[in-house]
């Protein structure tokens, strides 16, 4: 810093930025990181079961539980491919 002052004459708010006070970040201006868990609560008995999962699928999360639940539900989600029977067979004209 002494070598900073020496060469811009000590002189600091004269148009010339002191080179410490620069654009620099402080430690509050950072970009917060997302905390990469939740807290969630849950009954005992969802909690039971969750474990009995991770239990028998050899899990190491309940991260990994849950997801293993969500996915399964999605899998057997019925489809609803002719549900609007009634509408007409869209084509594309080229103008869409």
């Amino acid at each position: 810093m002494a070598k900073a002052k020496a060469f811009f004459g000590g002189v600091s708010g004269q148009g010339i930025p002191d080179p410490v006070r620069g654009k620099k970040r402080r430690a509050s201006q950072e970009i917060p990181v997302r905390e990469p868990r939740a807290p969630v609560q849950i009954l005992r008995s969802t909690k039971q079961w969750l474990d009995q999962i991770i239990e028998e699928k050899n899990f190491r999360t309940y991260d990994e539980a849950i997801m293993f639940l969500v996915t399964e539900r999605q899998r057997h989600l019925p489809s609803d491919l002719g549900v609007f029977s009634d509408l007409q067979e869209y084509v594309c004209s080229g103008e869409d």
